[in-house]
């Protein structure tokens, strides 16, 4: 889909690198996909999702597409059915270990984002920044009340903790922590408008020092999508970041440019685990 894109990793000061990514661009299908797998206690997880969970949803997509209209499932559906998906192949290889995920996904002139656990997607706009995923922390009220209601506990040790373990409350893989970390993913869908001319994935490492407007500003700073990626992991290292980091920064604007919608426009957001509490 000539979508310009530029990825920055680096290990920061742990002893090994446990993020994985993904790029997947389907030029007859009018799709393109950006991903990031920050694990956790190994990489094999990540490892599997990058190149497991964006197969599956395009195979079930294709398949879908063979239906009549009235038959087929949402693209949200399918995505979530991805994610569980890879979770079970997880939890059958008896890994112990987990993995946070991030997708961004376009289709024609619309968009499709995804996580679970602290990844980020952004986006750029007219206004400033628009933040596409939420952070699955232990001590979120909603993700709390998930966890006791179904007979866990969080406790706090430096940061709050499920079981006392684990920093994130929802992630593909942990089944030493089932059911208390999920791996239902929240979905967003939407409309690209032509507003929209950076959108930047990064897995916590990054989050934790820099602002989504920071690095909306750092990525439009630059014209080469790389460079964009390697500024802003030298900024968070620079800011005190510790931890693994992976950046990948998408240069939207010629995909955009010629859209009819001049503002980006949220349609729906999905979310199994948060319509379970309710």
């Amino acid at each position: 889909m000539n979508i310009p894109y530029g990825i920055s990793e680096d290990i920061g000061f742990r002893a090994s690198m446990e993020d994985e990514h993904a790029i997947y661009d389907r030029e007859e299908r009018s799709f393109f996909s950006a991903e990031i797998y920050d694990g956790h206690g190994g990489r094999g997880p990540a490892l599997i999702a990058a190149e497991m969970l964006t197969p599956a949803f395009l195979h079930a997509w294709e398949m879908e597409m063979k239906k009549p209209v009235c038959d087929r499932r949402s693209e949200a559906d399918l995505l979530r059915e991805a994610y569980l998906e890879v979770d079970a192949y997880i939890v059958k290889k008896r890994l112990e270990a987990g993995t946070c995920a991030v997708q961004f996904y376009i289709m024609g002139n619309r968009f499709m984002a995804a996580n679970t656990g602290d990844s980020r997607a952004i986006i750029g706009t007219a206004e400033g920044t628009v933040v596409l995923t939420r952070d699955h922390k232990p001590d979120d009220y909603p993700e709390f009340s998930r966890i006791r209601a179904l007979g866990g506990s969080v406790m706090a040790f430096g940061v709050p903790r499920v079981q006392g373990i684990l920093a994130v409350s929802r992630a593909l893989g942990d089944s030493c922590l089932k059911p208390y970390v999920s791996p239902e993913p929240r979905i967003v869908q939407g409309n690209l408008g032509c507003e929209n001319d950076r959108a930047v994935l990064a897995c916590d490492g990054v989050w934790d020092v820099l602002s989504p407007e920071t690095v909306i500003e750092a990525a439009r700073g630059h014209e080469d999508a790389k460079e964009a990626a390697e500024n802003i992991s030298g900024m968070a290292k620079d800011t005190g970041s510790y931890d693994n980091i992976t950046v990948i920064v998408l240069d939207l604007r010629s995909h955009t440019v010629g859209l009819r919608n001049k503002k980006m426009k949220i349609t729906g957001t999905y979310d199994r685990a948060a319509e379970n509490r309710a």
